[in-house]
C-alpha cells in the first residue's frame, strides 16, 4: 500500500460489506448487558433460572450466579455493589459445587480484594485435589475421570483458567497439575493440530471449540510451568501451540461456532487464547472486531440487551476483556511462533501493573498491513530473524508516527544499529543522557545504554542494550524497568487506545497548500493525507484557501518569510502557521515579525477557545493555548506557537508538545471551510 492511499484505506473500511465496530458501540453493549443483568438479580437466588435445564452450565447450582457474577467483575462492577456482596454469600454457602462452579468461583475470589483470599486458597486446594492426575482433568463433582478417554476437555479449560487466576494470585499450585494438563491436552491433539470432543488423537473431527479449549490449556502450562520445563518438554508444548495456531487460522472464525457449544462461550475461550498469545487475527480476520459485531448484533437491541443470562455472562466476558487497549505489537517472524521467555508478554504485564489497567499485547509480521502495526503506541522487536528483508513497511512505519523499539545485545545490537542506519539516513544515533524520557518519564534509571535516532520532533528508534533473558528475570531489573519507561512515555502516560478505535474524519474536501521555504518546511507532512493537499514554494503562491505554514526552529522564521506569509494572507488566504513539533518558536517568532513591520495585532481566535493537549505538555505543565488570529485585509494569520502537523498522525508520542488530534483535525477542517 503506498504512503498516499493509507487514509484512505483506513477511512475505507466505513463502506465495506461488513461495516466495522468501534469502541463507542462495545461500550454501549457492555452497559447495555451490565444493566440487564443487573435488573435480573434477585435478592434470595441471585442468578439462577427457576427451573434446572439440560444445559451444560445451567443444571449445576451456582453455576448462573457464578459466571454472571466474574462477568460483572470483569466489566467493572464494584465488588461492594448489592448485586455482588450477595452474589458472594450464595457462592459462599454453596458446599458441594461441580466443577464448573467451583473452577469459575476460584476465577471469581482471584478478582477479590485480600480479605477474600481465604476463599480463594480454599478453593484453589479443592481443585488441586480433585483433580485426577492420569487423565489430566477433572470430572464434574468432586469424583475425577478413571481415564483421559471419559475426561471432559471443558472441565479441564475451566480449571486450568483458575488454576491459571489462582496462581496468578500468589496460590501454590503444584507442578505435578500442570505437567497432567500438559501431558493430557498434548495426548488428544490430532494429526492437524486440532482437538475433537473425544480424547484420543483419532476420534472425532476437530472443532474451534475444543481446539480453543486445549490451546488455552498449553498456553496455561506455557505461562505458569514454561521456565520448569526440559528443552524436549518445551519443544513439544511449543511445537504443539504453533500447531494449533496454525489449524486454528485456516478452520477458525471469530463470528461462528461449528463446535457444539454456544457461540458465546465459545468467543470466551477464544478471547482467553488470543490474548495468552498476542493473537492479532484469526483466518486474515481481526478476531475482536468479528466477535464483537456477532455479540453485538446477536444480543444488542434497540433499548436493552436480549438472551439467556449465560450467554449475555460470556458475551460481557468477551467484550470487556477482550477491548482492552494494547501496550506494544511485537515484530514476529512468524504469527505461530511462540517466544519462550514470553519477553512482550512480561513487559506487558508489568506495564500493566505499573498503570493499574489492564493492557494486552500482540504479534504481528511484516506480512500484515500497516495499521496492525499501529494498534500499539510502539513496535517491538528483539529477533533479528524477524527484520524484514525489505524495509519499505518499516519505513511508511516511521513516516507515519511510528515508534520502534529494539532489544539487543552483543551481534544483535549491532544490526539493529545498521537496521536503524538505514531506516534514519538523515539522523546521527545519540546515546540519551539521564535526563532523556526513556530513562525518566515514570523512574529513574542509571546505568542502562539507550540509543536513539530523532528527527526533531521525536524519537523514531530507540535501540535499548541488553537480551530479552535478563529482561524477563525480574521486574526488578534496570531493563526491564526502562522498557515499562518506553511504553509508558509512548502512550502519553495513559492515553491508551482501545482496541477497536475509531479513526478521525475529516469534513472538508478542499486542498491544503504547503508553504516551501528555507527551513524544515517538510516535517511530518503524512498527518495532510487525510485531506488533498500541495506544495509550492511560498513566493510563487498568491490567493489560496488554506496555506500552512511550519518550521522546527526559531532561527527558520526570518523576517523575509513573515513578510512572505503577509503577503499571501493580504492577497486573501488564510495562513496557518505552527511550530512543527512544538518545542521551539518558530511560530511567535513569525508573529514577533509580523508586529513590528506591519503593527499588527493578534488575539484569540474565539473559534477555538477549548484546546486538547498532549500528554508531554500537561506532564510538563506547559500550556498550550489556542490559537491567535489577525486580520490582514482580505485573509487571516493563524498563528499556533505548538504542533499540529504530529498530531494529525494520531499516534502517540512522549516529547511533542501541541494539540491534541481531533481538535488539530477540526482546526483545519474548519479553516479550510471558510
Amino acid at each position: 500500500m503506498s504512503i498516499q492511499f493509507l487514509w484512505a484505506a483506513l477511512s475505507a473500511a466505513c463502506v465495506t460489506a461488513t461495516p466495522p465496530v468501534y469502541d463507542d458501540e462495545i461500550t454501549n453493549a457492555i452497559a447495555m448487558i451490565t444493566t440487564e443483568l443487573t435488573a435480573r438479580h434477585s435478592e434470595g437466588s441471585c442468578w439462577e433460572p427457576k427451573e434446572r435445564s439440560g444445559g451444560w452450565l445451567t443444571k449445576y447450582e451456582g453455576a448462573t450466579t457464578a459466571l454472571t457474577t466474574l462477568a460483572l467483575l470483569s466489566a467493572g462492577q464494584s465488588v461492594n455493589s448489592t448485586v455482588i456482596q450477595n452474589s458472594i454469600s450464595f457462592l459462599s454457602a454453596i458446599e458441594n459445587p461441580s466443577t464448573y462452579v467451583l473452577a469459575t468461583r476460584t476465577s471469581v475470589w482471584s478478582m477479590m480484594p485480600d480479605r477474600q483470599k481465604r476463599n480463594l486458597k480454599k478453593d484453589t486446594r479443592r481443585l488441586v485435589s480433585t483433580m485426577g492426575l492420569q487423565a489430566g482433568s477433572w470430572g464434574n463433582y468432586g469424583t475425577p475421570p478413571k481415564s483421559r478417554a471419559t475426561a471432559s476437555p471443558l472441565n479441564r479449560e475451566f480449571g486450568m483458567i483458575a488454576l491459571r487466576e489462582a496462581q496468578r494470585c500468589g496460590q501454590r499450585v503444584p507442578k505435578k497439575c500442570w505437567m497432567a494438563l500438559a501431558e493430557a491436552t498434548l495426548a488428544t491433539q490430532q494429526p492437524c493440530g486440532g482437538w475433537a470432543y473425544g480424547q484420543s488423537t483419532t476420534s472425532g473431527t476437530p472443532t474451534p471449540n475444543m481446539t480453543v479449549a486445549a490451546l488455552n490449556c498449553l498456553l496455561g502450562v506455557d505461562e505458569l510451568c514454561g521456565n520448569d520445563l526440559s528443552v524436549g518438554q518445551s519443544q513439544w508444548l511449543h511445537n504443539a501451540i504453533e500447531k494449533a495456531l496454525l489449524w486454528l487460522n485456516k478452520n477458525a472464525h471469530s463470528y461462528e461456532n461449528v463446535g457444539g457449544t454456544t457461540l458465546m462461550s465459545y468467543l470466551y475461550g477464544l478471547e482467553r487464547a488470543a490474548m495468552s498469545c498476542g493473537l492479532a487475527e484469526i483466518h486474515k480476520r481481526d478476531w475482536f472486531e468479528d466477535g464483537a459485531r456477532a455479540t453485538i448484533k446477536t444480543h444488542c437491541g434497540i433499548r436493552k440487551a436480549k438472551g439467556s443470562t449465560i450467554n449475555l455472562s460470556f458475551a460481557l466476558l468477551f467484550l470487556s476483556r477482550g477491548r482492552v487497549p494494547i501496550a506494544m505489537c511485537e515484530l514476529a517472524v512468524d504469527k505461530g511462533n511462540i517466544d519462550p521467555l514470553r519477553t512482550s508478554e512480561l513487559i506487558t504485564a508489568r506495564v500493566s501493573e505499573q498503570t493499574e489497567r489492564s493492557l494486552a499485547w500482540q504479534t504481528v509480521t511484516s506480512n500484515e498491513k500497516l495499521d496492525a502495526w499501529f494498534a500499539a503506541p510502539l513496535l517491538f522487536l528483539h529477533d533479528v530473524r524477524a527484520i524484514p528483508k525489505s524495509t519499505e513497511s518499516l519505513q511508511k512505519y516511521l513516516d507515519y508516527g511510528g515508534l520502534l523499539v529494539m532489544l539487543g545485545a552483543r551481534k544483535d545490537f549491532q544490526e539493529f544499529s545498521a537496521l536503524a542506519a538505514t531506516l534514519c539516513p538523515n539522523s546521527r544515533p545519540k546515546k540519551v543522557d539521564d535526563a532523556h524520557w526513556s530513562l525518566s518519564v515514570v523512574r529513574d534509571i542509571k546505568n542502562v545504554n539507550v540509543t536513539t535516532w530523532q528527527d526533531g520532533i521525536r524519537d523514531r528508534i530507540l535501540l535499548v542494550q541488553g537480551s530479552a533473558e535478563s529482561l524477563v528475570r525480574s521486574p526488578k531489573t534496570t531493563l526491564s524497568r526502562v522498557l515499562v519507561n518506553i511504553c509508558c512515555g509512548a502512550a502519553e502516560l495513559g492515553r491508551w487506545k482501545p482496541r477497536a478505535c475509531e479513526p478521525i474524519s475529516t469534513r472538508s474536501k478542499r486542498i491544503i497548500w504547503v508553504a516551501e521555504h528555507e527551513g524544515n518546511w517538510d516535517a511530518e507532512l503524512n498527518g495532510l493525507q487525510r485531506w488533498k493537499w500541495k506544495s509550492k514554494p511560498i513566493k510563487q503562491l498568491k490567493k489560496k484557501n488554506l496555506i500552512l505554514v511550519g518550521g522546527l526552529y526559531e532561527d527558520e522564521a526570518t523576517a523575509t518569510l513573515a513578510d512572505e506569509v503577509y503577503r499571501v494572507a493580504s492577497a486573501g488566504s488564510t495562513v496557518l502557521v505552527e511550530s512543527i513539533g512544538g518545542k521551539d518558536t518558530f511560530a511567535s517568532a513569525i508573529q514577533t515579525h509580523i508586529e513590528k513591520l506591519h503593527s499588527n495585532t493578534f488575539t484569540t481566535d474565539e473559534r477555538f477557545k477549548l484546546v486538547t493537549q498532549r500528554g508531554w505538555s500537561i506532564h510538563n505543565t506547559k500550556q498550550v493555548h489556542p490559537p491567535i488570529i489577525t486580520k490582514v485585509k482580505d485573509g487571516a494569520i493563524v498563528i499556533a506557537n505548538c504542533d499540529i502537523r504530529n498530531a494529525l498522525l494520531n499516534q502517540t508520542a512522549w516529547g511533542v508538545h501541541g494539540y491534541g488530534p481531533k481538535f488539530a483535525v477540526h482546526l483545519l477542517d474548519t479553516l479550510l471551510e471558510e
